[in-house]
C-alpha cells in the first residue's frame, strides 16, 4: 500500500507536487502532560499535509528530575499510526552546549583553559543548568516558549589575539590560574509552533555583554543539540547527511568508521542542514535561509571538497579510517558515537547537534578558512549576541533526504516562522 505521508512529505519538501489534502485548520494548543513520566508542555498543530504534529518540551521543576528547557518527545501522525521520537532516560534534544576551542600555551601544550586550567569540561549539557521559562506569542495559530540560562565559559582576564595563518593564539598564553576567568553568557532557546507548518523553528541567543569585551573566550556553538529516539527501535544509523558548502553522504550503510563517502557536490544554493537516517525516519535541522547568508561560520576540514578516494585521512590526524576525522565534521553527529577501536562497528547512538568554527567571542579573527576557501567572519557583533535558527525536521526519510530536499527547496522550508 502506498504511504500517502510519505508521498506528502516528499511532495512538501521538493515543492513540486500538487495540493494533496485539505488545508490545516487546527489551532496550535498547549497543554499541561506528562509525557513518559515526565510534566511538560505539550505543542501540537497540523502540518502543511494536515496530519496531527506534537513537541513536549520538559517544565523546570514542578517535579522533575534535573532541569527542563527541551524535548522529550516529538511525534507525527501517518497512515501507520502515530509515529514517535522518545528521549533516552535523563536526555532529550534541544539543549545548548559548546565547546571551548583548544588554546596554545607557553608551555607548548595545546587544551582547552576548562581543561588544562581548571581541570574541568570545556562542553558541559545546557540540560544541566536550570532554565527560566517565558512563554511569548499565544496566537491561535503561532505560539511559542523560550527557555533562558546562563552557560559558563572560561576565558582570558585579557584581550588576546590569533595568528590568522595557523588559527592558534597569539601571543600564546601562560598558564598561571590568575590570568584567567570564567564568564557568564546567558543563553536564550526559543521554539516556535505555526499551524500549517510541519516543522518548529528553534532559534539560539547567545549573549556575549558579561564578558569583559572582544577576544576574551573562544568557543564554539553546537546547539540545539541532544538525542531522541526517532527510529523507533535500537536500529543501527544508516546515513548520516549534511550540507554546508558541499553535501556529505555515506556511501556504505550503516555508518562505520570505514564507510566510504563524498563530501564534494556544492550546496551553496542551498540551505545547511544535518540529519540521521535509521530504520526509514529521518531526524534532522535546516538553517532557513541560504547558505550564503548563513548566521554561522565553519570551522576548518581537510576533508571539504574531497571524496574518501581524495581525503587523506592519515594526514589529517586519523590513519585506518576512512571518515574524516571527528573534528573535520561540520556539524556534530555519529562521529563521537562510533567505536574509536572497531572501525567496523556500527552505532545505534542518534545524537544530533549544529555546528560552527570556534572562535566565536573573537574579533581578532576577521574571516575563517574552511579548508576550501576564506569566510568573513564576524565572532564578536556590535550588538553582543550571536542569533541564528533552525527548523527541527522528524519524518519518513524519502528519496534524495528529507532534510536536504527541505533545504534545496527553499521559500519558507515548511517551517513556523520566528517573531
Amino acid at each position: 500500500m502506498t504511504n500517502t505521508r510519505s508521498i506528502a512529505l516528499a511532495c512538501s519538501a521538493a515543492l513540486a507536487c500538487a495540493f494533496l489534502g485539505s488545508p490545516a485548520t487546527a489551532a496550535v494548543k498547549k497543554q499541561s502532560k506528562t509525557v513518559n513520566g515526565v510534566k511538560v508542555d505539550l505543542y501540537t498543530w497540523k502540518d502543511s499535509a494536515g496530519f496531527k504534529r506534537s513537541v513536549a518540551l520538559k517544565k523546570q521543576g514542578e517535579g522533575n528530575p534535573g532541569n527542563g528547557g527541551y524535548a522529550v518527545q516529538m511525534t507525527y501522525d501517518d497512515v501507520g499510526g502515530v509515529q514517535k521520537a522518545n528521549a533516552p532516560k535523563g536526555d532529550g534534544f534541544g539543549y545548548f552546549v559548546s565547546h571551548e576551542r583548544y588554546r596554545a600555551f607557553t608551555d607548548g601544550e595545546s587544551n582547552t583553559i576548562a581543561g588544562k586550567i581548571f581541570k574541568t569540561d570545556d562542553s558541559p549539557l545546557g540540560r544541566n543548568v536550570p532554565v527560566t521559562t517565558t512563554y511569548g506569542a499565544n496566537a491561535k495559530t503561532f505560539k511559542s516558549v523560550s527557555f533562558a540560562t546562563v552557560y559558563g565559559r572560561y576565558g582570558t582576564k585579557k584581550p588576546g589575539g590569533i595568528d590568522t595563518d595557523t588559527g592558534e593564539d597569539s601571543p600564546k598564553i601562560g598558564t598561571k590560574k590568575k590570568l584567567f576567568e570564567r564568564y557568564d553568557i546567558p543563553v536564550k532557546l526559543t521554539w516556535y509552533f505555526e499551524d500549517g507548518k510541519t516543522y518548529p523553528r528553534l532559534r539560539v541567543e547567545v549573549d556575549l555583554s558579561k564578558t569583559p569585551g572582544p577576544d576574551h573566550v573562544s568557543f564554539d556553538l553546537r546547539a540545539p543539540y541532544g538525542k531522541l529516539d526517532f527510529d523507533g527501535g535500537d536500529n543501527a544509523i544508516q546515513y548520516v547527511t549534511w550540507g554546508d558548502r558541499f553535501k556529505f553522504q555515506n556511501l556504505d550503510a550503516p555508518i562505520t568508521r570505514n564507510s566510504r563517502w563524498s563530501w564534494n557536490v556544492s550546496n551553496t544554493a542551498a540551505a545547511r542542514y544535518n540529519a540521521l537516517v535509521s530504520n526509514g525516519k529521518e531526524m534532522g535541522m535546516v538553517e532557513p535561509r541560504p547558505f550564503a547568508t548563513s548566521a554561522l561560520n565553519d570551522g576548518f576540514a581537510f576533508g571539504r571538497g574531497k571524496t574518501y578516494q581524495t581525503h587523506d585521512a592519515a594526514a589529517a590526524g586519523c590513519p585506518g579510517q576512512e571518515l574524516p576525522c571527528d573534528y573535520e565534521w561540520a556539524y556534530q553527529s555519529s562521529q563521537y558515537e562510533l567505536s574509536p577501536v572497531n572501525f567496523n562497528e556500527p552505532t545505534t547512538s542518534e545524537k544530533i547537534a549544529w555546528g560552527s568554527a570556534p572562535f566565536y567571542g573573537m574579533k581578532a579573527v576577521p574571516a575563517t578558512y574552511d579548508g576550501v576557501t576564506s569566510v568573513p567572519f564576524n565572532g564578536f557583533p556590535k550588538k553582543k549576541k550571536i542569533v541564528y535558527d533552525v527548523c527541527v525536521v522528524f519524518g519518513p526519510h524519502v528519496v534524495g533526504g528529507l532534510a536536504r530536499s527541505l533545504a534545496e527547496g527553499g521559500g519558507d522550508y515548511d517551517c513556523a516562522r520566528g517573531d
